[in-house]
């Protein structure tokens, strides 16, 4: 069992005042974070997958029949209306700062959400070395998910970190065939892949 645990988080640039990177650099500096890495997401433009979402957005509200619907006359109207506001495709959206603090198994996730001053549940936790490896993948928008959704793929030189997190990307964990074996019989593959 792996020793590590990811722990990734996003604070958006603005979050603590003008100098959020000093904040961040604060934060890591603990003894139970093992490695970081973070970068700053401030190139990323709003484009047809986000206007989609929206759009379904709009449809959700429609349904739900939140307070102001009476004034539209059809679901057309109403969510024709809601696309005509801001933001639009090729709009810059807000920067993000993307940290990723690798700690021990004893740090859990209310520890170093305080280190962060966020809520527990605004830390989303890898518990073994291949989810690890995924978050660092979202350091630069090579996940599979921000493929699909055509998100700016940011260069390595971009990424700050106090280890080889390229390294540590192009070597995975070998696989275990008996746990492999056990996933794809309790698990069906659609849900992790």
């Amino acid at each position: 069992m792996s020793r590590e645990r990811g722990n990734l988080i996003f604070i958006k640039d603005s979050d603590y005042g003008r100098d959020t990177e000093t904040f961040i650099k604060a934060a890591l500096e603990r003894d139970e974070i093992l490695k970081w890495a973070y970068i700053l997401h401030d190139k990323d433009i709003y484009n047809e997958h986000d206007m989609n979402a929206r759009r379904y957005g709009a449809q959700y509200c429609w349904a739900d029949g939140f307070l102001g619907m009476e004034k539209y006359s059809s679901k057309e109207e109403y969510i024709d209306e809601q696309m005509k506001l801001p933001p639009f495709i090729g709009d810059k959206k807000t920067a993000i700062w993307v940290v990723l603090a690798i700690t021990d198994r004893e740090s859990n996730k209310e520890t170093v959400a305080g280190w962060f001053n966020k809520q527990f549940y605004e830390i989303r936790r890898a518990v073994d070395r291949t989810e690890i490896i995924e978050q660092l993948k979202e350091l630069t928008q090579e996940d599979k998910g921000s493929r699909l959704l055509e998100k700016y793929l940011y260069p390595d030189d971009e990424v700050k970190a106090n280890f080889d997190f390229r390294a540590y990307i192009d070597n995975p964990p070998k696989e275990n065939k008996r746990l492999k074996r056990l996933k794809d019989i309790f698990i069906p593959r659609h849900i992790y892949e």
